[in-house]
């Protein structure tokens, strides 16, 4: 899977990430990690230290199998978008199996840029081709920007997902 889109002025080649996109992916996500880290949320919910090589390094491990997409958006060889989808096997539903988004981030300063689009496009491709009926993710409600984006990309919201902390 390899694919170009024009965008203005610019072309953006969407790929799979390899190890050598290692170094690049690990940035991009920490970017959405210290972002998040950064939310109001409830004083519990914090991603830790190294979370990001962990996540990378996992998904590198699992991109040989068929059950997870691991893809970049591309300007000439700067990572300027970054998705990670697994399939999740719902045996006990009639679908059977959805891909879930765990990760979809565009560097800081190429935001509203129009290179997560092709991204999610991908996916669904992806999905089609392995017989996929739904695709879902989760979104933290703060934030506001990644709700906008996945409500104008078709999305609608399916679980209210409730959160207590223990005390």
């Amino acid at each position: 899977m390899q694919s170009f889109i024009l965008m203005p002025e610019k072309l953006l080649e969407i790929k799979p990430i390899l190890p050598q996109n290692r170094e690049a992916a690990i940035e991009l996500v920490n970017q959405f990690f210290r972002m998040v880290n950064k939310l109001p949320l409830d004083g519990i919910f914090k991603i830790r230290p190294r979370a990001a090589a962990k996540m990378v390094d996992i998904y590198l491990k699992l991109r040989a199998t068929d059950k997870v997409l691991f893809i970049g958006g591309f300007i000439d060889e700067e990572l300027v978008s970054l998705l990670i989808a697994r399939v999740e096997e719902k045996p006990y539903l009639i679908e059977e199996k959805n891909l879930f988004i765990d990760l979809a981030i565009t560097k800081q300063g190429k935001r509203k840029s129009g290179y997560m689009k092709p991204l999610v496009d991908e996916t669904f491709r992806y999905a089609k081709e392995k017989g996929i009926l739904a695709i879902e993710l989760r979104a933290i409600s703060e934030n506001e920007g990644a709700v906008e984006f996945w409500k104008k990309m078709g999305f609608d919201p399916f679980y209210v997902r409730f959160r207590k902390s223990v005390e």
